[in-house]
């Protein structure tokens, strides 16, 4: 007899890493759920399931794809977080419906994959479970799996909604915890360590700038004169007046508005901001190893001494220094060169697909609006 069992993930994260998972899912099904079926996995991309701003939302369209396909068992993978109040919800079971959903933010940082396999585990052992319940023999095969599931801190609750319809609800715990791995996970969706190819604009902007200031002495003599602690304040005040940069000449926070509510916007610009940071830290160092690279083999050690007159030995770290002090002067310059790109990239940049359809969104109410 076979058992159907669909996946309706949202594009990009929740899509690639279930597809990852979906053959190992397969063997899983038949040899640690139930082997009297012949456990069969679709996976269909949902363009809704990614555009969704409410759990009620992707829960109706699962319904829809569910019945349409003739699923046994349906479980949404989505980027959107979702929360019960004040707490971070991992992920919902309904059983009735044969519906579960999880929310990919809510698993925080890398490892992912392992979580998110685990929970996808969990889950259909819920939904089977439930529908199973006189089969002495799996539900034993279910608690010896809950024993192994550590995915903590979380907590399993059964709740009542106000349609009278029950579900299954993981919360994470604490909720500082929950909050801090929402923001975690929606960066992580954003991939902000890809943007480095799309830098390429900017970083080539800010190198020749940094090139051209080196044809000075001053900056060769500035680099002997700083101590460390203010080389380390121009790296923090050149990577935050670039983020703050982009933020304000691209228009990337998110103004009060009526879609998501107070407490979303405050996510997706915490989300931002994160997502940003992390990206221009990669393009520092990306250009601190060029000009690392390009000053060690062009310049030798009497045309530093020559062009200096700081009583400083010249050894390997001053010709370090200077590559910093000068990345930090070219991710300055390279700030001016971010805010000449299209908004567009600047976007694709910043947003993963949630947050990207979210701005398109907000961007045609405002339109609607005037």
């Amino acid at each position: 007899m076979d058992k159907h069992l669909g996946f309706i993930c949202a594009p990009e994260l929740p899509e690639y890493m279930t597809n990852r998972l979906i053959d190992e899912l397969a063997t899983y099904c038949e040899e640690q759920v139930d082997s009297d079926y012949n456990w069969k996995l679709d996976l269909i991309t949902d363009p809704l399931t990614g555009a969704a701003e409410t759990a009620d939302e992707i829960i109706d369209e699962a319904n829809h794809i569910s019945n349409k396909q003739n699923w046994d068992y349906t479980i949404c993978v989505t980027d959107l977080p979702l929360f019960d109040n004040d707490d971070v919800v991992l992920a919902d079971v309904n059983i009735k419906k044969g519906i579960a959903q999880l929310s990919i933010p809510a698993l925080g940082a890398p490892p992912m994959q392992k979580r998110t396999k685990q929970l996808i585990q969990k889950l259909i052992h819920e939904l089977h479970e439930q529908e199973n319940k006189h089969k002495e023999v799996k539900k034993t095969a279910t608690h010896r799996y809950k024993r192994k599931f550590n995915l903590s801190p979380i907590r399993r609750i059964e709740k009542t909604l106000s349609n009278d319809l029950s579900i299954i609800r993981y919360l994470v715990i604490p909720k500082i915890n929950g909050r801090l791995r929402t923001l975690l996970g929606m960066t992580y969706a954003n991939r902000p360590w890809a943007v480095i190819a799309s830098f390429k604009p900017i970083i080539a902007v800010a190198f020749a700038t940094g090139a051209y200031s080196l044809i000075f002495p001053t900056l060769w003599e500035l680099s002997l004169s700083y101590n460390l602690f203010r080389l380390i304040g121009m790296t923090f005040a050149s990577i935050a007046s670039m983020v703050i940069w982009m933020i304000v000449s691209h228009q990337l926070w998110e103004k009060r508005t009526q879609k998501g509510g107070k407490r979303f916007k405050r996510l997706y610009n915490a989300t931002t901001l994160s997502t940003l940071s992390i990206a221009v830290i990669a393009y520092y160092l990306v250009l601190f190893v060029i000009f690392s690279t390009a000053i060690i083999l062009f310049v030798p050690p009497d045309l530093f001494e020559s062009l200096t007159d700081v009583d400083k030995e010249i050894d390997f770290a001053a010709f370090l220094r200077l590559s910093w002090l000068a990345t930090s002067v070219a991710t300055l310059a390279g700030s001016v060169g971010a805010s000449s790109e299209s908004d567009e990239l600047v976007r694709n940049i910043a947003y993963g697909y949630r947050q990207n359809r979210r701005y398109q969104e907000i961007e045609q109410q405002d339109v609607e609006s005037e």
